[in-house]
């Protein structure tokens, strides 16, 4: 089975794969360009009838107003995401967010917000 995947360490940024693959997926990246950019070329990696998969942070200002607030290129949202999917070309297979809890130093309840999107290339 092993022959079916293939595995590359690169700059995702400038790196071009040269050919198309049956599923591109991303995993809470920090690129070092604007997310919804960084989404919209890795799409271009999905071949005819592929997969992409995005699962990333969704940044939202924090009610505790801590002053951390992430540039607004670092975040997507899930209207950004699907939006930049031409659906002549995609189908939309999920896409939600989803809020999930961490423990924080002192059993502190952290809400973290994410994205993900699954969408199908069409043939």
């Amino acid at each position: 089975m092993s022959h079916r995947v293939t595995w590359v360490e690169a700059d995702l940024t400038s790196w071009e794969p040269g050919r198309r693959f049956g599923l591109v997926t991303t995993n809470y990246a920090h690129p070092a360009m604007p997310q919804l950019a960084f989404y919209e070329r890795i799409s271009e990696w999905v071949a005819p009838g592929g997969t992409l998969l995005i699962i990333g942070h969704l940044y939202r200002p924090a009610p505790t107003g801590h002053g951390h607030h992430p540039p607004a290129e670092a975040t997507a949202t899930l209207a950004d995401i699907t939006r930049s999917l031409d659906s002549a070309a995609w189908s939309i297979k999920n896409a939600e967010e989803i809020t999930r809890t961490l423990l924080g130093p002192g059993g502190r309840a952290i809400p973290l917000h994410d994205v993900v999107v699954q969408a199908t290339r069409h043939p």
